[in-house]
């Protein structure tokens, strides 16, 4: 199972030279909007419910579900971002697309594309 280090490392080196971030850090540091594209990986929720057992002595596992936005500024650079994480990531053990959701941000004037990507039973990072 790989953990979100691991996604993150393998879309990097697959969308190269488009930029992979982890954390929303192209956005918190800087006081105009970073080049485009860019994709952009979070954690979304962490849950272990489901898992929990009081009477074990186990180490924690959980539902991880992440949020990868896909950032470009045309419709069809988005669109064709997403289909190349997409791809990517049938490289990476244990994560499954969830849905995709289309957005236009009228702040950057730019499209993202917003996946969520869910590993059940993996452990905390």
């Amino acid at each position: 199972m790989a953990d979100e280090r691991e996604l993150v490392a393998t879309l990097t080196a697959a969308l190269a030279p488009v930029p992979v971030h982890w954390g929303l850090a192209p956005f918190e540091s800087s006081g105009t909007v970073p080049s485009l594209p860019i994709v952009v990986v979070q954690r979304l929720n962490y849950s272990t419910v489901g898992y929990e057992d009081m009477c074990s002595e186990a180490a924690y596992v959980g539902d991880a579900a992440l949020v990868v936005d896909m950032w470009a500024l045309g419709y069809e650079g988005a669109r064709s971002l997403a289909a190349d994480v997409r791809a990517a990531m049938v490289d990476v053990d244990g994560w499954r697309l969830q849905g995709e959701a289309d957005l236009y941000e009228p702040t950057f004037r730019a499209w993202r594309i917003q996946g969520q990507w869910l590993a059940a039973g993996v452990a905390p990072l």
